[in-house]
């Protein structure tokens, strides 16, 4: 991955981020990012429903960005992805890849003929006399694919690769997701976006459970502005200054057991996980996505899942000297900048 790099291509429900990553000897290095709001209600849970507006806003990012290079990986994370951990007889790798299809039609919610597959072999294993294999399934809706490669194609950018974002964010805030670093038990990564939370619950860098959520920071911000009766904008900054201690004691409520709605959903996905007969017990937690910000969900994870959460630092481990943008920049984009660097630095060298 040298030269002009590979793009990553976030389209996320609050606005479309894009990030270019080159490879060299020295390490990985960040050279441009740029990101566009998208009006509410062009991505709703994670799906696209304005494709021309979406495809209006990547053109901008290509505009505003140096990004060079016309094709992007682009990440997608809503209910109409699946993933499943799955048990089945032994196969070698290329025989299980030619029965994919008949392999994984008992065990996704939906036509194997409308789904695009990929999977991941964890483990082969002997139960009684019989030689087993533990899988990884992912399927995603052909449709709802499309209408993302679509909406880039439309702004002049072609998709060479689709990843799974949780995956993509993995990667670029954990060097143990990255199987760089070794370490005891699992950990979890959890995306809190606007009205997506993804979590990945991983051990030594294979992938064991995925869950999407369909809620995030954005649904704090409603619940201010419908119990408050202000507009989005408004209770946007509100929630803000909560998180410095300015504002009223029911504001402060409404904020609290909204968050606490998130956080008995998260706590409750790695509740499932942990009740899986080959889970390990997840030793850390790390937190990104700008959702992550939202004031007291720190405090709440921590205190809920007993463990010590820790903010990603995606800029961490990336030389970002020559991305153009200024410290200040760097601080404001980091918790939203994730998914899009794993997508440009997890994609395979072309």
């Amino acid at each position: 991955m040298r030269g002009s790099g590979l793009v990553g291509l976030d389209i996320g429900t609050s606005g479309v981020r894009a990030a270019r990553v080159t490879r060299g000897k020295n390490g990985s290095a960040l050279t441009a990012f740029a990101q566009v709001a998208l009006p509410e209600g062009v991505v709703v849970d994670g799906e696209i429903r304005d494709p021309g507006v979406v495809s209006e806003s990547i053109a901008q990012l290509w505009k505003r960005a140096r990004l060079r290079t016309k094709k992007a990986i682009i990440g997608v994370a809503n209910q109409r992805v699946v993933v499943r951990q799955v048990d089945l007889p032994y196969m070698e790798e290329g025989e299980f890849r030619q029965s994919l299809r008949f392999q994984a039609a008992d065990h996704i919610p939906m036509p194997v003929d409308a789904a695009e597959l990929d999977f991941q072999i964890l483990d082969d294993y002997t139960s009684g006399s019989e030689r087993m294999m533990r899988v990884l399934l992912v399927a995603a809706a052909t449709d709802m694919v499309q209408s993302f490669a679509g909406a880039a194609a439309a702004a002049g950018v072609e998709t060479i690769g689709i990843d799974l974002a949780p995956f993509a964010a993995a990667r670029a805030v954990s060097a143990t997701a990255r199987g760089e670093l070794g370490a005891d038990g699992a950990e979890a990564i959890v995306d809190v976006g606007a009205e997506v939370t993804n979590i990945v619950v991983h051990v030594g860098g294979e992938p064991r459970f995925v869950r999407i959520l369909t809620l995030g920071g954005s649904d704090s911000t409603a619940a201010l502005a419908d119990h408050l009766g202000i507009s989005m904008d408004d209770a946007e900054a509100l929630k803000i200054d909560l998180g410095r201690g300015i504002g009223s004691a029911v504001s402060q409520r409404v904020l609290r057991e909204r968050v606490s709605t998130l956080v008995e959903e998260i706590r409750g996905s790695l509740a499932y996980y942990a009740s899986s007969d080959d889970s390990q017990h997840v030793e850390s937690v790390v937190l990104t996505g700008g959702g992550s910000l939202t004031a007291g969900l720190v405090d709440q994870l921590e205190n809920a899942l007993r463990v010590q959460i820790r903010r990603a630092q995606p800029f961490e481990d990336i030389d970002v000297s020559k991305s153009g943008l200024s410290p200040e920049q760097l601080e404001q984009i980091e918790p939203m900048a994730a998914t899009a660097i794993g997508l440009a630095t997890g994609a395979p060298s072309r």
